[in-house]
């Protein structure tokens, strides 16, 4: 027991000294980081997993092709940053700025940005699959085939951002603000985009089964051709939208305003129209829509160009 006792102070001592020499060496890291993007080189020759670099600067850095899975970033400055083809998986850049920074093919699966600053980032054909960027902003950014399947982007702000087949499925942007976006060809099936702002955005095409849009914001959007079928959309704002084409089976549009909403040649099987806001909204060639449903919408003001 005595013995016991005596070895317990040497092993918490080895301990403390074992955190001593890892903080050393993360420092010595960081250190040597810093200093060889001053001197304008490459730091691809040092061992990054998992270090520490919160509020670095890293202005202009080059880091294509490097492995920095788990780096902390948090607070750190990477505005124009070469991040080519990185992998990020799993690290945290929450708060970071990477303005214009090239992203581009790059790994950042299970990356922290929550509240991070990619404005005019160009983020083509990366993967964010499972990202947190609650609170980002991305205004301007490049996400063509990004995949951000199961992507938490609550409030974040998406203004003018091209997201041109995109890949959101599961995705979480409720509130996010997506005016004037770009989301041509975009897979959206069971996302979440409830009381999102979408004034103006492009949707033609797009895959939004079972969406979630309840209260959202999609006056002149443009939705043609979209697949909304099993889709949420109670209370939300249609004004002007254009949903020629689409498909809206099963959809969901109780208390929606449809206001000068063109819904020529949708496909209406099973549609919810109970207290839908329908003055001046324009129908025609309508597919698997009764005639019951047909008298209700024009009671409502609704326009049949095809009577």
């Amino acid at each position: 027991m005595n013995k016991e006792a005596n070895e317990l102070p040497q092993i918490v001592n080895q301990s403390s000294e074992s955190n001593q020499d890892e903080i050393q060496q993360q420092q010595l890291i960081r250190e040597k980081i810093i200093d060889l993007v001053v001197k304008g080189e490459n730091p691809s020759s040092l061992n990054l997993i998992f270090a520490d670099l919160k509020e670095a600067q890293l202005i202009g850095v080059n880091l294509n092709n490097m492995y920095l899975s788990g780096v902390e970033l948090n607070n750190a400055n990477l505005t124009g940053a070469q991040l080519i083809e990185v992998d990020l998986s799993e690290a945290d850049l929450s708060d970071a700025k990477l303005v214009n920074a090239q992203l581009i093919g790059a790994n950042l699966n299970s990356i922290k940005l929550i509240g991070a600053n990619l404005n005019n980032a160009n983020l083509r054909d990366t993967n964010l699959s499972t990202a947190k960027l609650n609170n980002a902003c991305l205004i301007g950014a490049q996400l063509l085939n990004a995949n951000l399947s199961g992507a938490q982007l609550l409030n974040a702000n998406l203004n003018n951002t091209q997201l041109n087949k995109i890949y959101l499925w599961n995705a979480n942007l409720n509130n996010a603000q997506l005016v004037s976006a770009d989301l041509t060809g975009a897979y959206m099936n069971n996302v979440k985009l409830n009381s999102a702002n979408l004034t103006r955005a492009i949707l033609k095409d797009v895959q939004l089964a079972e969406a979630k849009l309840k209260n959202a914001n999609l006056e002149w959007v443009d939705l043609s051709g979209a697949q909304l079928e099993n889709a949420n959309l109670r209370n939300a704002n249609l004004s002007g939208a254009s949903l020629e084409k689409a498909n809206l089976s099963n959809t969901n549009l109780k208390e929606a305003i449809l206001h000068n909403t063109n819904l020529r040649e949708a496909k209406l099987t099973n549609t919810n129209f109970i207290d839908a806001q329908v003055n001046n909204a324009r129908f025609g060639r309508n597919i698997d829509i009764s005639e019951d449903v047909k008298l209700y919408l024009k009671r409502q003001g609704a326009i049949f160009e095809d009577d």
